[in-house]
């Protein structure tokens, strides 16, 4: 890795150059002036501000060990074992060692029951700390799930002219439910955590698992923001005005479809992603992501209740039910 100071010193030289060069003066005294009046902080540069990052501690062992360690006595050895193969599709390879956060975070959430705050520096895999308790409990619970019925032969209704809209997940049986609800104050913050569940819960590899393993149900995370489409109730223009926005989101997935690096900033539609504010309502993610002004606006809403309300029977309908409250940036 380059020296960070060397970097600047050699930027800031190449800058003061170009200004002499094609901006030369006949006079010495003048180009020395000039060089003195923006060879300063502030000008034509800002002196870099570093921030020294520590090396996190690591455990001896991967995930997939720590996890049957933790587990052994309370999920049953195949729920362990689908746990492990799960998270190595995407969320955590088999060749990387959580860090002992990371560790520490996964028991006492999943084995103790307990709630955690997590204060590292950056890069230090926080977002793991709570994607694993997540994922951890839905595997856990998919093990019960009931199979999906037959899917409408037009669910994917925005590329039919003329066809009626298909709720997304009309075709199931389990119970649709919030999960985990994670909030952040910025929406950027939302739709960097986006990329990160296509990474975990949404590639190809996930869904043949899930099609082998939990008899093809999937586990379904939205974005719940202003940016979602489409508000307010369902009405004729506002159908047409959603299908107009899906297959935008449908022609953008298929233009990166072939470049991983960028496809996993895109939503596809044949994921597990909500495809809108309707689906929502009508059947809420297990993982859902919005900002705290959306959440109070949300809670306000005659027409966002039946989210809410389908949790709240979901926890009532079994006392192992839980739903993770995720408060990123608390600071």
């Amino acid at each position: 890795m380059k020296n960070p100071l060397r970097v600047f010193h050699s930027l800031r030289e190449m800058y003061l150059r170009y200004l002499d060069s094609p901006f030369d003066l006949r006079y010495d005294d003048l180009v020395a002036e000039r060089r003195n009046l923006v060879d300063r902080d502030n000008r034509i540069y800002r002196h870099p501000i570093l921030e020294p990052v520590p090396k996190y501690e690591k455990c001896d062992s991967n995930f997939g060990d720590i996890s049957a360690n933790s587990l052994q006595h309370i999920w049953s050895p195949q729920q362990i074992s689908d746990l492990t193969d799960f998270t190595e599709l995407g969320l955590f390879p088999r060749d990387r060692h959580p860090y002992t956060h990371q560790r520490d975070s996964f028991q006492e959430v999943v084995v103790n029951g307990g709630d955690v705050v997590v204060t590292t520096g950056t890069g230090s895999g926080k977002t793991e700390c709570f994607f694993l308790p997540i994922i951890g409990e839905l595997i856990r619970e998919s093990s019960g799930w009931s199979a999906p019925g037959p899917a409408d032969p037009y669910r994917d209704w925005w590329r039919h002219r003329r066809r009626p809209r298909v709720s997304q997940r009309g075709h199931e049986t389990r119970p649709a439910a919030v999960r985990a609800l994670i909030l952040y104050p910025l929406n950027a913050l939302v739709e960097d955590q986006l990329a990160r569940l296509r990474d975990a819960i949404d590639t190809q590899p996930a869904k043949v698992w899930l099609d082998q393993h939990r008899a093809g149900n999937r586990i379904y995370f939205g974005r719940y923001t202003g940016k979602t489409p489409v508000s307010g109730s369902v009405t004729t223009a506002k159908t047409s005005s959603l299908r107009n926005e899906l297959r935008g989101i449908d022609n953008d997935a298929n233009s990166v479809a072939q470049r991983p690096d960028a496809a996993r900033f895109f939503q596809n539609l044949d994921g597990s992603e909500m495809w809108s504010r309707w689906d929502m309502q009508d059947a809420p993610p297990d993982i859902l992501v919005t900002n705290y002004s959306m959440l109070n606006i949300m809670l306000m809403r005659a027409i966002d209740a039946p989210i809410f309300d389908q949790t709240r029977q979901w926890l009532e309908a079994d006392n192992t039910n839980v739903l993770h409250l995720v408060i990123d940036e608390l600071h």
